[in-house]
Formats: C-alpha cells, sequence, structure tokens
C-alpha cells in the first residue's frame, strides 16, 4: 500500500474514534467549553463525516427492539477499559466504539444487510444506473441524479434529492414505498413510475403501472397535506413547492421513460425547451444566442448519449447552426437555406 492511502487510512481510523469518544461525551452532557470544542472539531470534513455516519447508525440501532436490539449489541465486543462510562451511556460507549473503530464489524454489517442504515446511489452527468434497493425494489437512476435510502425493513422509504429515478416496486400491501421530496411524498404498494426532481424544483411524477399517490406537505413536520391527487396508469402531474404546475392529466408514460433507452422524443417543442432537457446529459453548456433559434419547432427522436452529435443532426434539417467556444456549444440562427444532407438513420 502506497505511504499516502496508509495514512490517509490511519487518519479515518483516528477520526472514527474521536467521533465514537464525542458521542459518549455527548451522551453524559457537554459543557460550554467541550461544546466549542466539538464545533472546532466538526470543522473538518473528515470528522464531519465520521460524525454524521456514526449518529446515523447509532440513531438507528437506538430504534431497535426486542429480538434485533438483542442481536446487534451481541455482535459489539466490549470497549476498552479505560473508555469513561457515565450512567445510561455504557451501551451507547460499547456500540460507538465498536460501530466506528471497526467499521468493519459484524454489528454495522448486521445493520447495513437488513436494510436500517442509508444507503446513497448516484450517478454523474451522462450516467445512467440501476440499482436493487434493500426492500427487492429497482430504481434506473437518469443522469445526474441521487438517491437515498432512509428506510428500514418495516418502513420503505427513498429520498430523491436531485434528478430522475424510474421505480419498479415490489408489491406489498402492508408496507407502503414512499418517494420523500421537498414538501412532498409519493406513495404506491407496489407499481412503475418516474419521479423527476427538477433543477428549478419542480416535481413530474408519471405512472406507467398501477397506481401512485401524491401529496403537497406543509413546511413544518407532521403538517397535514396541502393537497392530495392519485394516479393511474398513463397519467402525469406536475408541481412545485408552492402547488400544482399541471394537474393531473393523460400522458404517454413509455415516452416519458425513453431515457432509459437513451433517447429524448419531443412532439413540437421550441428548442429552448429540448436543450432544457438535453442539457442534463452534458458537462458542457449550451446557449442558444439567437432568440429566432429558441423558437425553432423540434420533433423527432433523439440519442442522449452524444450531445454534440444529437445537435448537428438538428443543424442538417433546420437553420441552426452549432459552434463550439471556449467550451460551450453555442446555437445560432442560419438565415441562408442550406440543402438537406439527410437524416442519418
Amino acid at each position: 500500500m502506497k505511504l499516502g492511502a496508509l495514512l490517509e487510512r490511519r487518519r479515518q481510523r483516528r477520526a472514527r474514534a474521536q467521533a465514537a469518544a464525542w458521542l459518549t461525551r455527548m451522551g453524559r452532557g457537554l459543557t460550554p467549553g467541550r461544546q466549542r470544542a466539538l464545533e472546532h472539531w466538526l470543522s473538518s470534513s473528515m470528522n464531519a463525516k465520521e460524525f454524521s455516519e456514526l449518529r446515523s447508525i447509532l440513531d438507528v440501532a437506538a430504534e431497535l427492539k426486542g429480538p434485533m436490539r438483542t442481536a446487534l449489541i451481541a455482535t459489539v465486543p466490549e470497549p476498552p477499559r479505560r473508555a469513561p462510562l457515565g450512567r445510561g451511556t455504557r451501551w451507547l460507549a460499547a456500540a460507538s466504539t465498536a460501530l466506528v473503530v471497526a467499521a468493519s464489524s459484524a454489528g454495522m454489517l448486521w445493520l447495513w444487510t437488513a436494510g436500517y442504515l442509508p444507503r446513497t446511489y448516484q450517478t454523474g452527468v451522462g450516467q445512467m444506473h440501476s440499482v436493487v434497493l434493500p426492500d427487492g425494489s429497482v430504481a434506473y437512476l437518469n443522469t445526474n441524479t441521487e438517491l437515498r435510502w432512509v428506510g428500514s425493513p418495516d418502513n420503505r422509504r427513498v429520498r430523491l434529492l436531485r434528478g430522475e429515478a424510474f421505480f419498479e416496486v415490489v408489491h406489498d400491501p402492508t408496507r407502503p414505498f414512499r418517494i420523500l421530496l421537498a414538501h412532498s411524498e409519493v406513495q404506491v404498494l407496489g407499481t412503475r413510475f418516474d419521479v423527476y426532481r427538477k433543477r428549478n424544483g419542480e416535481v413530474l411524477v408519471t405512472v406507467v403501472s398501477g397506481t401512485v399517490s401524491v401529496e403537497g406537505l406543509g413546511a413544518g413536520e407532521g403538517d397535514q397535506p396541502s393537497w392530495m391527487r392519485r394516479l393511474t396508469a398513463n397519467e402525469q402531474i406536475e408541481y412545485s413547492t408552492v402547488g400544482l404546475v399541471a394537474d393531473v392529466h393523460p400522458a404517454s408514460a413509455l415516452n416519458a421513460i425513453r431515457w432509459r433507452q437513451g433517447i429524448i422524443e419531443t412532439h413540437g417543442e421550441p428548442l429552448s425547451k429540448f436543450v432544457s432537457d438535453l442539457s442534463r446529459y452534458t458537462a458542457q453548456r449550451i446557449v442558444i444566442a439567437d432568440p429566432r433559434a429558441a423558437q425553432m419547432q423540434i420533433g423527432g427522436a433523439f440519442s442522449v448519449r452524444n450531445v454534440d452529435a444529437t445537435l448537428e443532426r438538428i443543424a442538417r434539417i433546420e437553420p441552426l447552426t452549432v459552434t463550439h467556444r471556449d467550451g460551450q456549444l453555442i446555437l445560432g440562427y442560419r438565415s441562408t437555406p442550406q440543402r438537406s444532407r439527410g437524416v442519418p438513420r
């Protein structure tokens, strides 16, 4: 192992041990001086990461009951004898020392494989990926998407932090599957549907099969839904944090999820909207320099796997120019007609 990697692992193990010690101290209460010392310690990104992960583990573990709690504690070795133990914090200290300092311990592995620990799934710009969630449901992640499992075996929950995901949910009438978003929640028992959280905060839900319930939630914890809608196959809804943008309406669900085949399908939409969708699949910035180009009506099925080639294809049949400049794609309007060279199949 290279020296740099070895030193990094040592720093990480030290941060884990310190995180365990801080959580043990917090169980007994912190003096103002200790609180300031903790805040200073958390200013390190590595320390903050280890502290956050351990706290999540212990929050979940502390909620376990009966045999599940007994099974977990049985996997946790005793803490070092020199570790100070306060009244009511003995189990916390043992768990924090074992689960963090020995991150690959059976206790942590047990929580992970049982589906209690948060899991994060991500794709980069232009990437697509499918994942199997702890409950057996499958999520297909579109470009630049982040999805987090925040549930448990009895409480199936994910949080869509950004991007778009298509879900194939395992049917279970006793355990609804929920997708949490900013001020909204999508709930199903078992179905196939797509959720797209746009950059501007709007959410688009499209149902392929089954029934989906969508609720707009208040800003406070435990607030009653401000609105609720049910969607069935080939229906769609769009909303923002302030309310409905487009109420439940018919939609071609299969067209909405053609991104899974690397395709965007459009039917006479302005180039400006098409470019907004296409730009999700490239790190290059696409700029429409001429308002005449922005209003062009674009129709057809286009590949998202090669954005440059897609724009060049459109330029062959429309009065559009495509220029590469300073890492950007500049789209202009060509007033002089150009003889079509045909559209590649």
